[in-house]
């Protein structure tokens, strides 16, 4: 099964920004999900998962994807849910992350659904999974449905991406011709493992960072800025934005246009950080009023790029 992003349509409507296509499964007799815009392509188990001794023990072996050995997450032992997996039934869901594509082992593939954003709401830290895996919730006919942070889960399964407080973000920082440190940034990104990749690398590079999980807490934080006692401009708060696209709530696309149709608000520069740079899905964002798109997998290019747009 392949997952085929921006086959068709041209520029979305509000409404199409505002919906979310989440791709279900099963890990045991546990109902998950994933935005289906993390997912390159869904594999029949039964194609060959060969173990590889020494590697992390939720790593269960590696595909070979067209000439490319694949790392694969046994997610039923990573989430210590008990199950023995059927070879017919189950899949691997593919994904990548900054150059890395990864495979989750899952227990089947059960349906696709399509929502609205307003839909998916943020769980409690009563709710969490003890690896803050979960970064949404939603509620179906008969249950509810909880999606997964594949980001997470591969950030604590390779330690040599971990980012401990006191490690420094190995990405090159280039000169600027004026002070960062009085240029603050809002970095808008649903998956913590991104977030505080973002963060950590703009913060090094002298950048003031604030940071939020979606573009309705996002949203909130600017309404809350404008509305401050004295407010004048909001070049005095922020500066830029950084935000990705896919997000439970509300996504980047809507959070633009809301920006672009603010009178206090409109003229905040944003960039929008995304692993899925379709040709479609850049025409949308220019739309909307982007000021630029760079890929995930472009990270590199990043602190330029926030030169070049930044308030100054």
């Amino acid at each position: 099964m392949v997952i085929k992003k921006g086959a068709h349509s041209d520029v979305s409507s509000p409404k199409e920004s505002e919906e979310i296509k989440i791709v279900e499964f099963c890990v045991g007799e546990k109902f998950y999900g994933v935005d289906v815009m993390q997912i390159r392509e869904i594999l029949r188990a039964s194609t060959g998962i060969v173990p590889v001794a020494g590697t992390h023990p939720s790593v269960c072996g590696v595909i070979n994807l067209r000439g490319k050995i694949i790392p694969v997450i046994n997610l039923a032992f990573h989430l210590n849910i008990p199950v023995t997996y059927d070879p017919v039934q189950s899949r691997v869901i593919i994904s990548e992350f900054n150059h890395l594509r990864v495979g989750f082992w899952v227990h089947r593939v059960t349906r696709i659904h399509r929502m609205f954003k307003s839909a998916i709401d943020l769980p409690s830290d009563l709710v969490q999974s003890r690896g803050y895996y979960i970064n949404g919730a939603t509620r179906l006919e008969d249950r509810i449905l909880f999606l997964l942070d594949f980001a997470r889960i591969t950030q604590d399964i390779h330690p040599e991406d971990d980012l401990p407080e006191a490690k420094p973000v190995s990405l090159p920082i280039p000169r600027a011709d004026f002070d960062r440190s009085t240029k603050k940034i809002l970095v808008v990104e649903d998956s913590a493992f991104i977030r505080k990749l973002v963060a950590r690398y703009a913060r090094d590079a002298g950048y003031n960072i604030a940071t939020v999980a979606n573009g309705h807490e996002a949203w909130q934080v600017l309404e809350e800025t404008v509305r401050s006692p004295g407010f004048q401009d909001i070049s005095r708060h922020y500066h830029l934005i950084v935000t990705d696209l896919e997000m439970p709530v509300m996504d980047g696309i809507g959070l633009i246009r809301k920006l672009r149709a603010h009178p206090l608000l409109q003229k905040l520069p944003c960039i929008v950080f995304s692993a899925f740079l379709t040709e479609e899905r850049i025409r949308q964002c220019q739309a909307a009023g982007a000021d630029a798109e760079i890929a995930k997998d472009d990270v590199e290019r990043l602190i330029n790029l926030i030169d070049s747009k930044v308030i100054r």
